[in-house]
């Protein structure tokens, strides 16, 4: 049998002397769920309100909003004023997910930054010191993806802690 001390050390025992080893226990007592508001993502925040009742951990649901990209503004520059009310719509809807999450796990606390996900949800994770990041992935627009690769990617690269990734399917 092999057991792990630590990720650098491999010890390995026989199954007959069954010895106890330093492991550390699993331990989650802050749990990031990102999301982009959008139903299949609502599964990951799912994923991340049982873990953190199971570990009693407090859950912080985070949105970053990113402002009309390239591909977004192909027939023109949206006017300040649309920009504004989309973001606000963006925060309000993140706040309905916040109440309802709420009412079934307290410790829970919504977090709307402006931004770049890929690189924002890592600097966030950090800065708050969470255990666990609970990120959804689902089908996106494959060129979008072709130009700019998987945010969940660069998350993962960049992550300061574990990241359990929820498939759509």
């Amino acid at each position: 049998m092999t057991t792990i001390k630590n990720p650098d050390q491999i010890e390995r025992t026989d199954s007959s002397s069954r010895r106890q080893t330093n492991l550390a226990p699993l331990w989650i007592s802050h749990i990031l769920a990102p999301t982009d508001l959008s139903k299949e993502s609502r599964k990951a925040v799912n994923y991340a309100l049982w873990l953190a009742r199971r570990f009693h951990a407090k859950l912080t649901l985070l949105h970053f909003y990113e402002t009309p990209g390239t591909f977004d503004c192909a027939f023109g520059v949206p006017d300040p004023d649309h920009l504004q009310q989309d973001k606000d719509r963006a925060e309000l809807r993140l706040l309905a997910m916040y109440d309802v999450v709420r009412g079934q796990h307290g410790n829970t606390e919504p977090l709307f930054r402006c931004g770049e996900p890929r690189s924002g949800i890592p600097a966030v994770a950090k800065t708050l010191g969470v255990d666990l990041i609970v990120i959804s992935t689902h089908n996106f627009q494959w060129l979008r993806h072709i130009v700019e690769g998987s945010d969940a990617e660069k998350i993962i690269r960049k992550a300061p802690c574990p990241v359990l990734i929820v498939h759509e399917n």
